[in-house]
């Protein structure tokens, strides 16, 4: 059963949400918040998979709450919903180290189909975000270091190019022959030396599989 919590300060959207996600039998809603204030101590008590946050949120920004999850639960999964296209909102929450970026106007198939997706450990955006997010990092393309000059080991290169790919971690861990800790730490180092902090900014810099 997949755990998800639900940050979202509009009261109708979040129990519509709420009650679309929970059509599948493979989730259940564990938590609904309408701000980042006490997610922290809640998901001490109770753990989710995934986190589905809106960025405009009263007090803590979304943004500002994935950063706090990214430095309690690395390996969390969080998916920005929300109804921002504005680039520096999706920048602001990809560098931040959200994993998905979708629209509120996606269908519900499509956020049920993005929540496996991430789960799997794809990179997820809307289609219109997606473009904008590559287009922004094309115009970059030439202003930074070629990839063989951030200096990363052969087994380094092999992850990133599965990553590349789009492969999930258990597969990029089987193909690679090493262990699910072996490639944290890899992964780890991949993000220090290429100055990211999400799959998604992986995704998004060096050109990976993003799901449309």
């Amino acid at each position: 059963m997949i755990r998800i919590a639900l940050i979202e300060d509009n009261t109708e959207y979040r129990s519509v949400l709420s009650k679309i996600l929970q059509r599948s039998k493979e989730i259940t809603v564990i938590r609904e918040l309408a701000d980042c204030t006490d997610m922290i101590p809640y998901f001490e008590v109770d753990l989710p998979d995934l986190v589905i946050m809106d960025i405009d949120l009263p007090g803590i920004s979304g943004i500002e709450g994935v950063w706090l999850l990214r430095q309690k639960w690395p390996e969390m999964k969080v998916l920005m919903l929300t109804v921002f296209e504005e680039e520096n909102k999706i920048f602001g929450a990809i560098k931040a180290g959200a994993n998905g970026y979708l629209l509120k106007k996606d269908s519900p198939d499509r956020i049920l189909d993005a929540i496996l997706r991430l789960l799997n450990g794809e990179a997820i955006m809307n289609g219109i975000i997606a473009s904008k997010v590559m287009e922004y990092f094309k115009q970059l393309a030439d202003a930074e270091p070629k990839l063989e000059e951030y200096h990363l080991t052969e087994k380094e290169k092999e992850i990133l190019d599965k990553l590349i790919q789009g492969l999930g971690y258990k597969q990029i861990a089987s193909d690679c022959g090493i262990a699910r800790e072996t490639l944290n730490t890899h992964m780890k180092s991949i993000y220090r030396k290429l100055n990211v902090h999400s799959r998604a900014e992986v995704a998004a810099r060096f050109g990976a599989h993003i799901s449309k």
